[in-house]
């Protein structure tokens, strides 16, 4: 695991602090895919959203589908 500081692209990401196209954007490079190799390579997690806004996407969902 590379150790990175608080402040890398790739933590702020990891923790939900910044989004996928701002941390594209920080380290040049060329897409989300690319995003998501650089996490793993560094021993990181994806973020993922709250159970908050899951139930959200779960009860959004349920209309759309009736």
């Amino acid at each position: 695991m590379i150790q990175l500081s608080d402040t890398h692209p790739l933590t702020l990401y990891s923790r939900g602090q910044i989004s996928s196209a701002v941390a594209v954007h920080s380290l040049k490079i060329r897409d989300h895919a690319s995003l998501l190799v650089y996490v793993g390579d560094a021993g990181l997690q994806i973020p993922m959203p709250s159970d908050a806004e899951i139930d959200r996407q779960v009860e959004s969902f349920r209309t759309i589908w009736r």
